[in-house]
């Protein structure tokens, strides 16, 4: 029998973890010394700390020909030490917690109702009982010295250094050591040698130490570990680990200072006086932002506004996650709990009104482009939200899969997210401290509902830049203003001046003629092959079903025909179904080609009532999925418009490819979409009974790119169809005096000076 295999046939087994857990836990799954400190610092605040002290000694310190310090190298004998003056660890905490990776002892006091700290009150950072590993990531060597208020003054020593880093085997030897093979060395003494009362410097200023608290010395420190860039930015960081946005700063009474070789390198960022004096640049202010109950509530630039269920269900982030597709209803709540929000959105476009206009080398840009959206927890930062290169929302990934102009980017976007544990138990941080754990469907959720507030600020940010356009300019070349002037000004010139100057100032106006001609007939060809993308998709899913059914009746009938004594009956049926799935496709096809741009030359008498059956077709399919009722009534004479058959398509396809849309994301039982075609007065009214369109809307949804569907719209499709109308001299407009049912109305004029 092999001598592994015990005698015993049944029995238990006891986990035994190696001594390389430590650097599993501490070295490698903290990311950089940045987080490590950053973490250690938080457990000075966890405890009741006044202030924090991080001091890099014999360090050497690189200068530059102006005497500034530019970098710092760590020598053998290089150490940190992080002090503070908080509660310190009684025996117990420092051999039952600090001795043991995943102690509860902090879980344990919030599952009781204690989240706040015994002095000062502070919600407690900390739970999963790792962040005092953070210590392996700088050094090896690590010396701990604490005491309590009254208590013994306890040294706790420990030299990784003598072993291998990755199997924890001893210089020379093989043996691959267990946790609980690892020693550390103590020490007690009940007359304190560091923690006694004295004065010390803390951001250049003498302030009386208190006789308790803890030291931890770290040596053997990691090469090409702590830089001077880390520094500042560990600096930076904390001074951001109170919200600066906000009014409440938990962090008041908690005073940071770093040194360098006893040199107080600490700064204070000036982050929360900088932003305020940059509010009024930012287009969009989003202030005392609150979403619960799937209602977002906020301030936008002065004015108060809520964003319900319903638009939130407009959205195709929020209707794809919580949206049942085939009902309309809503699957699920988000998962995650209330928060809070406050965002700046900048314009750092070069055509940027006077107002929000930043310099291209302008410090504010740089200082916007270098700060996004943060987290807080309780108040205090979730590390490392908000950093300029995290992108942990999806702004920039979004834009990076669509046009840029279809969302945000970060870099115009300042802002803070705040939420609790108490409402949010289930956001909790990464083991490696680097943002929140992406597991259950509560992160997912909050990201989600983040992503539809901001296509709702995009679509805002749209109005904005729309409303600052320069329309006299629109208006002069819809009018032709400068041609007309320009031919009077040659006509007023023909007698004035010499033949030659003449003939060539005709020539440049003839030049300006051909150029404009050939820019108008380039933005009409984009707007129609755009207008052909929306026709393509509406029929293409109908087109992909029949095609694949097509492929799988040739696939059936070359298996007949390899086979022996095929079944000629058989055969011929399915050649038959063969034929009509090709049919039908070319039918499709055949309707589809009339908004192709070869086949608009020529103007025809079209009846509406058949133009709608034929965009009916598209659309049959995704009518009965949603189960949207589509109702035609015809008043009066048949209404029957000569014009291009694409012009007419294009107007009804946008028009029903919204209203299903708008009509999918409702919980209601009688969805209907209404067309009332009145032959008398050349109109048609084209309305739905869903959501509608906000009056703050309203002036903008023939605009290019606009559009209330977030990352779903194009925001092109009425504006092509107004362009297709307006060429032929018909309208369209968003019919408010004309309404029929309670949702979104538009009335299509079809009256012309010309023969209908």
């Amino acid at each position: 029998m092999d001598k592994r295999i015990p005698i015993d046939l049944k029995g238990t087994l006891s986990p035994r973890p190696y001594a390389r857990l430590l650097t599993m836990i501490g070295d490698q799954l903290i990311k950089n010394e940045k987080i490590a400190l950053f973490e250690l610092i938080k457990n000075s605040y966890d405890a009741d700390a006044d202030w924090v002290q991080v001091r890099l000694n014999n360090f050497k310190e690189v200068y530059d020909n102006n005497e500034q310090l530019i970098e710092i190298i760590a020598k053998p004998d290089s150490f940190i030490e992080i002090e503070d003056d908080g509660h310190g660890m009684s025996w117990e905490v420092l051999s039952d917690a600090w001795m043991n990776p995943a102690s509860p002892i902090k879980y344990l006091e919030k599952k009781k109702g204690s989240r706040k700290s015994p002095q000062k009150k502070r919600l407690l950072q900390g739970e999963k009982g790792i962040g005092r590993f953070a210590v392996f990531k700088i050094g090896s060597t690590v010396e701990i010295t604490t005491r309590t208020k009254n208590g013994d003054e306890i040294s706790l020593f420990s030299d990784l250094s003598k072993y291998d880093q990755d199997l924890f085997t001893e210089v020379g030897k093989e043996e691959v050591k267990y946790l609980d093979q690892i020693n550390y060395n103590y020490e007690i003494k009940s007359s304190p040698e560091h923690f006694v009362e004295r004065t010390i410097n803390i951001q250049n200023s003498r302030v009386s130490s208190k006789s308790y608290g803890t030291l931890i010395k770290i040596s053997n420190l990691k090469k090409g570990g702590l830089d001077l860039k880390k520094i500042d930015e560990i600096i930076n960081d904390v001074n951001k680990l109170s919200s600066p946005f906000s009014e409440e700063n938990v962090t008041k009474d908690f005073i940071f200072d770093l040194l360098i070789n006893n040199s107080s390198r600490f700064k204070d960022d000036k982050f929360k006086d900088k932003l305020d004096s940059l509010l009024e640049k930012a287009p969009l202010k989003v202030t005392n932002g609150n979403f619960d109950n799937l209602k977002f509530e906020f301030n936008l630039n002065g004015n108060n506004r809520v964003i319900s269920f319903e638009t939130l269900s407009g959205f195709k982030v929020f209707k794809d996650r919580f949206i049942d597709s085939k009902t309309g209803k809503l699957k699920r709540d988000p998962e995650c709990g209330p928060f809070k929000f406050q965002f700046y959105i900048f314009d750092l476009g070069k055509d940027a009104p006077l107002k929000y206009h930043f310099d291209v080398n302008d410090e504010d840009k740089t200082f916007i482009k270098n700060h996004r959206i943060y987290l807080y927890r309780d108040g205090v930062r979730v590390y490392p939200y908000g950093d300029p290169n995290d992108d942990w929302i999806g702004i920039d990934v979004k834009r990076g899969i669509t046009r840029a102009g279809d969302s945000l980017s970060n870099d115009q976007t300042i802002g803070y997210l705040s939420i609790s544990n108490e409402s949010n138990p289930d956001l909790k941080d990464k083991t490696n401290r680097e943002g929140l754990l992406e597991i259950g469907n509560s992160y997912e959720d909050f990201i989600t509902l983040i992503q539809s507030f901001f296509a709702y600020l995009h679509k805002e940010f749209i109005k904005y830049k729309d409303a600052n356009k320069d329309k006299s300019v629109i208006q002069s070349v819809k009018k032709s203003v400068v041609p007309n002037q320009l031919d009077l000004f040659k006509e007023y010139l023909s007698d004035k001046i010499e033949p030659v100057k003449r003939k060539e100032f005709a020539d440049l106006v003839s030049q300006y003629h051909a150029e404009r001609k050939y820019l108008i007939e380039k933005a009409e060809i984009s707007e129609d092959l755009a207008s052909v993308g929306l026709t393509v998709e509406a029929a293409s899913h109908d087109l992909m079903t029949m095609i694949r059914r097509a492929k799988e009746t040739m696939d059936f009938l070359m298996r007949m025909s390899n086979a022996g004594n095929a079944d000629q009956e058989k055969i011929t049926e399915n050649l038959e179904k063969l034929r009509g799935e090709i049919t039908f496709i070319e039918d499709q096809i055949k309707g589809i080609q009339p908004v192709f741009r070869s086949s608009r030359r020529k103007k025809k008498d079209f009846r509406i009532s058949e133009i709608i059956k034929t965009v009916r077709k598209y659309y049959d399919v995704l009518l009965n999925q949603y189960k949207i009722e589509l109702k035609v009534e015809e008043v009066g004479a048949p209404l029957v418009i000569r014009t291009n058959e694409a012009v007419l398509l294009q107007t009804f396809i946008n028009l029903i490819d919204n209203a299903v849309y708008w009509l999918s994301t409702v919980d209601k039982d009688d969805k209907q979409i209404s067309i009332m075609i009145d032959g008398n007065n050349y109109e048609v009214v084209f309305a739905d009974n869903g959501p509608g369109i906000s009056e703050d809307d309203e002036p903008y949804i023939f605009e290019s790119f606009f559009s209330t569907k977030g990352d779903r719209g194009r925001g092109l499709g009425l504006y092509i169809a107004r362009q297709l109308l307006e060429r032929n001299e018909f309208s369209i407009e968003y019919g408010k005096n004309k309404k029929i049912l309670s949702g979104a109305n538009f009335l299509v004029d079809f009256n012309t000076d010309g023969d209908n």
